[in-house]
């Protein structure tokens, strides 16, 4: 029987290369493997599909994110730390270009699911615990994907400073026709409002559903700003850098996605490897309402 792993003497045979070879690649063109037990093991397909990677041609099948050499795609949600995380994997990694679509985390998900990018940015989650396991992977990917904590972040009410209108709860906030700053259908910050608002139980008449609708937390933290909205639901780091304020409402963890067969793609290994650095911790540290202690958590079952 055929094992679907090889170690460091049948990679290098399998290559047709010598063993001191095989770790130059594992660091140098991101030859996938994984180390357990201080022993070096390669998940076969995986390897094929490294090989595959260097051939000059695309086969028409393969996907756009497959073929996009020399890019980063990411899709999903928005989220000020991963800007700043994104930054700095391009000054570190000047041979890739990142691209960002801040698309919602719906959206991100059918655009990986597509073929579209390389990651998504992804905060859905069941209520409770923000720390728990990504069980809504299976509900989107059949248990083919992989999530790869980055931070649990809090998200509340922004309000104008001073709190004019006295709101200190969910529910005081849809009395007296409170203006919104509302976010886009299939966000996740709108899909944990409405989830909010239905287990309140409450009227929901004086939540003003037809809002304008935001397509960031910093344009909503804006719009409150401006004046030209009473509240809005974001998270903390906005409040802070736009002098709102700030009423905590939950946690919430905030996850990148991507394909089990291209974990361990030379692009995305040097970005989830950012996350252990000190420089990340550095860039977290300048923002309000990060915790970034499970960051690089693998929170799928061993891959």
């Amino acid at each position: 029987m055929i094992s679907s792993f090889l170690d460091t003497r049948e990679v290098a045979e399998y290559l047709s290369i010598n063993e001191k070879q095989v770790y130059s690649l594992i660091h140098n063109r991101g030859l996938p493997g994984t180390k357990i037990t201080g022993k070096w093991l390669f998940p076969r397909h995986l390897v094929d599909r490294w090989i595959e990677s260097g051939v000059a041609d695309f086969p028409e099948e393969w996907s756009f994110a497959q073929r996009a050499q020399g890019l980063l795609l990411i899709a999903g949600s928005d989220d000020p730390l991963l800007v700043r995380l994104i930054s700095l994997f391009r000054r570190r990694f000047t041979e890739t270009i990142p691209l960002q679509s801040r698309a919602g985390s719906t959206e991100g998900i059918l655009a990986l699911k597509r073929g579209l990018c390389h990651a998504a940015a992804v905060h859905l989650h069941p209520s409770g615990d923000a720390h728990q396991d990504a069980d809504y992977l299976a509900d989107h990917f059949d248990q083919r994907a992989v999530a790869v904590s980055m931070a649990v972040r809090t998200q509340g009410l922004l309000l104008p400073k001073g709190n004019p209108l006295g709101i200190h709860t969910l529910e005081d906030t849809l009395a007296g026709g409170r203006r919104w700053a509302g976010r886009e259908v299939g966000t996740g910050t709108r899909l944990r409002l409405e989830r909010e608002l239905d287990r309140l139980g409450t009227d929901r008449s004086g939540f003003a559903d037809d809002s304008p609708t935001l397509g960031s937390h910093m344009e909503v933290g804006v719009s409150v700003m401006k004046g030209q909205a009473d509240v809005g639901l974001a998270i903390q780091a906005v409040a802070e850098m736009l002098g709102l304020d700030f009423i905590p409402l939950f946690l919430e963890r905030f996850d990148l996605v991507v394909y089990r067969d291209t974990f361990f793609q030379k692009e995305i290994q040097n970005f989830f490897g950012l996350l252990n650095t000190g420089e990340f911790t550095g860039i977290a540290a300048g923002l309000t309402g990060y915790d970034i202690s499970g960051a690089g958590r693998i929170l799928t079952e061993t891959i």
